[in-house]
């Protein structure tokens, strides 16, 4: 009874305690459950061969040389069994690594990916949330300029040399992932981060990739609710997308839309080799903070970014050496 009513503070709790205390909790309800039948009754997982009279055999003599074979009682049988589940319940996939591409080249904003955001090198953001979140078996940040990674390794993260022919303006982001994937052929998984989105926090890194894993997506692209009416113009004629003007609904009668916020990806290595995108097959969505939909790719942008990192992050980024 108690563990029952102790059920509502674990309803209440992050996702990954409520996975670990359902499992424990079974754990502790089966075990009592198996020690309160009596001895003569079969045991719970039983069939109809296992409930069959059998001829009493006699007592087999261990050969000569071997050692008796110790009987299997049923409390060390609930035991074995016990210790079988609650290792289940805390094993886990491989993590994945988290990969930032930080060009040298960019254009719109020169020298983005290190220009100093508050003080801070704009990738640092980045860098410190994914480690600090323990989602990711190693952070790696790949770029063509050597003072890119030189700054990647002071922040914490693993340099990886990205090829002339990846960091091209011309370029795709796929052609990145694979230049990183292709020299570690065993990683199950990977998550493409975006230091252009300096919002994102530990706990959003964390979540996302529990909601990958939990999900069994094969990618998972990064959303926020939006509730923004969507027009297009067709032959000269604005074109309501996503509401009837006629009948114009309130905000809190209506979803909204999702949209991409581009903040972070997460995808079956082999999905991207099977696909050659970062989200393919079955996609899950993980949904952000409103303020993270904001991406830096002009000056405007940068101005309003730095604002909000500032009153998100606080003083913070001043103990990170930089």
């Amino acid at each position: 009874a108690r563990s029952l009513l102790h059920c509502t503070s674990v309803l209440a709790a992050a996702p990954e305690t409520r996975l670990v205390a359902y499992g424990l909790l079974r754990c502790q309800f089966s075990t009592r459950h198996a020690l309160s039948r009596p001895s003569s009754s079969p045991p719970v997982h039983t069939t109809a061969v296992d409930l069959a009279p059998r001829a009493r055999q006699p007592p087999r003599t261990p050969a000569a040389g071997t050692r008796p074979r110790a009987s299997c009682t049923p409390a060390a049988a609930i035991q074995q069994a016990t210790m079988s589940f609650i290792l289940n319940c805390f094993s886990s996939p491989p993590k994945p690594h988290a990969l930032i591409l930080a060009r040298g080249g960019s254009k719109g904003i020169p020298r983005k990916n290190i220009k100093p955001m508050n003080g801070i090198p704009l990738l640092v953001y980045n860098v410190k949330a994914c480690l600090a979140s323990g989602a990711f078996e190693k952070v790696v940040v790949s770029s063509d300029d050597d003072e890119i990674l030189e700054i990647a390794v002071k922040a914490g993260a693993v340099a990886h040399k990205r090829s002339a022919e990846s960091a091209k303006d011309t370029a795709s982001s796929e052609s990145g992932l694979f230049d990183y994937c292709d020299t570690v052929p065993e990683l199950v998984s990977c998550a493409l981060v975006q230091c252009t989105s300096p919002l994102t926090t530990a706990e959003d890194f964390r979540n996302g990739v529990m909601k990958f894993h939990s999900s069994g997506a094969d990618s998972l692209v990064t959303v926020v609710r939006a509730h923004r009416f969507l027009w297009s113009v067709k032959d000269g004629q604005a074109v309501p997308q996503n509401y009837d003007p006629v009948k114009r609904p309130r905000r809190q009668d209506w979803n909204g839309e999702l949209i991409e916020n581009g903040a972070f990806y997460v995808f079956k290595t082999q999905a991207l080799r099977d696909s050659g995108s970062r989200l393919s097959g079955k996609i899950a969505a993980f949904e952000m903070s409103e303020d993270t939909l904001a991406e830096i790719d002009t000056p405007t942008d940068w101005a309003i970014i730095e604002g909000l990192v500032a009153a998100k992050f606080g003083a913070v980024p001043k103990t990170w050496g930089f």
